[in-house]
C-alpha cells in the first residue's frame, strides 16, 4: 500500500496510537517513582521492555472492540489489523532515522520483509511499524510515527503521529543517504546470524 493510502486508512486513529505511546509513558513515569534506589539503575534494555509492555496493554485498551480493527497475539507479539489491509507492530525506534531492531526470529525477518502470513488472511497485508523515539536525553517521548520498511529500509517517509492531525498526515524528514541515487533491493540467500539483542 502506498503512503497516501496509509494516511488515508490511519487518520481516524491518530488519537488512539497517540494515546498508547502517551499513556504508556505516563505509567513508566509513575512506576519508576515507586523503586527504591536512583532511576539510573535500570538499563535502557530493561525500560524498553517495560515500556512496550506498557504500549501493548495500552493498545489492547484503545483498540479491542473498535470496528474495523482487529487486536491479536501473533506468535509472541501484539498485532493491530485494521480492515485487513495493514498489520501494525508497536517497537522503539534507534535514531533520527527511525530504524528499529528486532531479535532475528522467522517472525521478524518475515515481518520486516513484508511476507509474514497471518491468519485468515484474505490478501497480503502490509506491514507497518508503530514506534516511538526518546529525546535524546531519554527522558520523555520525542517522535512517535508510523513506518513501512523492507529488509530495514524505508518505502516511504515516515507518517507522525499526531492527535487531530486531520487528512494531510506529517511526513518526518529523514536524513539524506550518502549516495546520491536510489538503492537498491539485493536479497541475499545466506542466512544471517543473530546481530541484535532486543525485541522492543
Amino acid at each position: 500500500m502506498d503512503r497516501a493510502s496509509c494516511v488515508r486508512l490511519l487518520q481516524p486513529y491518530q488519537d488512539q496510537f497517540d494515546q498508547c505511546f502517551r499513556d504508556a509513558w505516563d505509567r513508566w513515569q509513575e512506576w519508576l517513582k515507586t523503586l527504591k534506589g536512583s532511576p539510573a539503575d535500570v538499563s535502557p534494555r530493561s525500560r524498553a521492555n517495560v515500556l512496550y509492555d506498557f504500549i501493548k496493554a495500552e493498545a489492547v485498551k484503545q483498540f479491542l472492540g473498535v470496528e474495523h480493527v482487529r487486536v491479536r497475539e501473533e506468535r509472541g507479539f501484539l498485532v493491530i489489523q485494521i480492515r485487513d489491509r495493514v498489520a501494525i507492530r508497536f517497537k522503539k525506534f534507534r535514531g533520527r532515522k527511525l530504524k528499529t531492531s528486532s531479535i532475528r526470529t522467522g517472525q521478524a525477518i518475515a515481518f520486516q520483509g513484508q511476507a509474514l502470513e497471518f491468519a485468515n488472511e484474505v490478501e497480503p497485508m502490509t506491514h507497518l511499524v508503530a514506534g516511538y523515539l526518546l529525546d535524546k536525553f531519554e527522558l520523555d517521548l520525542d517522535q512517535l510515527a508510523i513506518t513501512c520498511t523492507l529488509d530495514g529500509e524505508h518505502i516511504w517517509a515516515p507518517i507522525e503521529i499526531l492527535p487531530d492531525v486531520g487528512q494531510g498526515g506529517v511526513t518526518i524528514p529523514i536524513p539524506a543517504p550518502s549516495t546520491d541515487g536510489p538503492r537498491p533491493v539485493i536479497r541475499s540467500a545466506r542466512k544471517t546470524p543473530a546481530e541484535e539483542t532486543s525485541e522492543n
